[in-house]
């Protein structure tokens, strides 16, 4: 029979595991970019841009940029110049929030 320190040890190591792989998630950094739409990927729903500086995070210059809201990626077009949030996170990069630009 398990006394109730016993019992307590338990409960308190099964609640420490269940909160080992939850740790919180760092919220993603954000920044402004503005540039042109030079090419599309639907397979991967990658768009190449071809962008002014983007302040705080990279020169200008032309690369490809996944967009994970398929809706917004369907809304592009080869020469488009476009603004948009640009997404970071510890592990990914991506675009969203596009907007054709003036």
């Amino acid at each position: 029979m398990t006394s109730a320190i016993q019992r307590t040890a338990i409960a308190f190591c099964l609640l420490l595991a269940g909160c080992a792989g939850s740790a919180p998630h760092k919220p993603a950094k954000e920044y402004q970019l503005r540039g042109e739409i030079m090419g599309l990927d639907a397979g991967g729903h990658v768009a190449t841009i071809k962008h002014e500086e983007i302040k705080g995070y990279m020169g200008a210059m032309t690369m490809g940029y996944p967009v994970k809201d398929a809706s917004e990626f369907g809304k592009l077009s080869v020469g488009e110049p476009i603004t948009a949030t640009v997404y970071v996170t510890d592990d990914e990069m991506w675009v969203g929030n596009i907007q054709k630009a003036q």
